[in-house]
């Protein structure tokens, strides 16, 4: 079983002001980690909700490439 399989880092559309269940700092929460059963990667067991620090270094672990920033439309003024 692939560890990005068994652990998926997600972004929150907007942000919410809460206890980090890793760091435990009351913080903006901008990610959710679901982790789901290691031998078949159906099944959702728990989750943790992340701030950003949290949150870029559980991407590192997994290898994952998260941003907290979203482009919604470009603009060329030309």
């Amino acid at each position: 079983m692939e560890l990005k399989k068994a652990l998926t880092l997600e972004n929150f559309a907007q942000t919410v002001y809460r206890k980090c269940d890793c760091c435990k700092r009351v913080r903006d929460i901008y990610f959710r980690l679901n982790i789901r059963d290691a031998k078949t990667a159906s099944m959702l067991v728990g989750s943790l909700e992340l701030c950003k620090e949290c949150g870029y270094n559980m991407g590192d672990i997994t290898k994952t490439q998260i941003q907290t920033e979203r482009t919604l439309e470009e603009f060329s003024f030309e």
